[in-house]
C-alpha cells in the first residue's frame, strides 16, 4: 500500500521525545516496522513509503542549551544521509520571537481568572508555517498523485481537522492519524479522529527504542555522530570515556570498545547487550562503567 506520512516535528518532539533518550529516531523504521503494520488487520507491504517531516531550526537565543542547535542540525543531516531511496523530505518553517504582553498565572491562586491576574511583558516563541505547509503538501499530493493509497498524519492539532475533512471527502485515499504521545491516556482530538479511517493513540517507548538510527551515520564528507547529550546518561558516558582514554588512543577507539562485546567476569554483573545499548539507564550505565575500569586495569597490568 503506497503510503505518505506527514509528521509535525514540533508535536512529535514535545509529545514523545523530549524527556527520552530516543531522539535519534529513524522515522522510516518506526513506521515500516511498527506504526503502519498495527494500523490494519490486513497484510500490506509498506516498503513504498514516503515521509514529509515538518520542522523548524531552533533559534539560538531561545534555546535551553548551547548545544541544542548543533544537535538538531546533526539529526537533520543524519536523516538526510540515512535517506535510502529518498523516502524522506524535510520541510522547514521557522520560529518567530516577539516581545508582547500576557496575563501571568497567579502562583498562589492558579485558577484565578486571567483578567484578575498581573499583566506582564513576555517573550513569545512561535513556530510558523508548519500547519500551513502540512495542509498544502497533503492536499496537493492527494489531488495530483493518483498512486497514493493512504495518507497518515502525526499530530493532534485541531487546526488540521479541515484538511483531513477535505481529503476524506475526496474518497481517494485512506486517512490515518497517529497521536504523538508515549502513553494512551491522552484522547485523540475528536475532530481529527472523526475524519480518520484509523487512529493510533500512542507510540510506545519500546517502539522508539527499537527505531533508532546508527550512532554514526555515514554520508557526505563527514559522518554524523549522535550527540552524547542524546543518550540517557551523558555524565556517566563521559566518565567511561575518560577512564578508557587511559589505555585507548582516542575517543573513537573508546566508542569502538563500547560497541564490542566485552569478556565476562564472575565478580561483575553480566551484560545482557553490547555496552553501547546500556547507556540510557543509570543502573546499567554504571555497570558498563565497572567494565571500563576492569578493561583499563587489565590493559595496564599487561603493559
Amino acid at each position: 500500500m503506497k503510503t505518505r506520512v506527514y509528521i509535525d516535528g514540533y508535536n512529535l518532539y514535545y509529545g514523545c521525545l523530549k524527556r527520552t533518550p530516543y531522539k535519534w529516531l529513524d522515522l522510516s523504521k518506526l513506521f515500516i516496522n511498527y506504526i503502519l503494520p498495527s494500523s490494519s488487520e490486513e497484510t500490506h507491504s509498506y516498503q513504498d513509503l514516503s515521509i514529509k517531516f515538518f520542522t523548524a531550526d531552533i533559534v539560538g537565543k531561545a534555546a535551553m542549551s548551547s548545544d541544542s542547535l548543533n544537535d538538531q542540525q546533526a539529526y537533520h543531516r543524519a536523516l538526510n544521509f540515512n535517506n535510502e531511496g529518498n523516502q524522506l523530505e524535510l520541510i522547514k518553517g521557522y520560529y518567530a520571537i516577539n516581545a508582547t504582553r500576557a496575563f501571568k498565572i497567579d502562583a498562589d491562586e492558579p485558577n484565578k481568572p486571567p483578567n484578575e491576574c498581573e499583566y506582564v511583558d513576555i517573550w513569545k516563541l512561535e513556530e510558523k508555517q508548519t500547519d500551513v505547509n502540512i495542509a498544502v503538501e497533503s492536499l496537493y499530493d492527494v489531488l495530483t498523485d493518483d498512486t497514493i493509497e493512504q495518507v497518515v498524519f502525526v499530530t493532534n492539532d485541531t487546526d488540521l481537522a479541515s484538511v483531513l475533512e477535505k481529503i476524506k471527502s475526496l474518497g481517494k485515499v485512506k486517512v490515518g492519524l497517529v497521536i504523538s504521545t508515549t502513553d494512551s491516556i491522552r484522547n485523540p482530538n475528536e475532530k481529527l479522529d472523526k475524519f480518520s479511517d484509523w487512529t493510533r493513540k500512542n507510540i510506545s517507548i519500546d517502539e522508539l527504542r527499537l527505531s533508532q538510527l546508527p550512532r554514526v551515520v555515514h554520508g557526505g564528507r563527514k559522518p554524523v555522530i549522535k550527540p552524547i547529550g542524546w543518550f540517557g546518561q551523558p555524565t556517566i558516558i563521559e566518565k567511561i570515556i575518560e577512564i578508557l582514554l587511559q589505555v585507548e588512543k582516542n575517543r573513537s577507539k573508546c566508542w569502538r570498545w563500547l560497541e564490542t562485546e566485552p569478556p565476562t567476569f564472575e565478580d561483575l554483573p553480566q551484560l545482557t547487550e553490547l555496552p553501547i545499548a546500556l547507556l540510557n539507564d543509570e543502573d546499567t550505565a554504571n555497570i558498563v562503567l565497572q567494565y571500563a575500569h576492569r578493561h583499563v586495569h587489565i590493559r595496564q597490568n599487561k603493559n
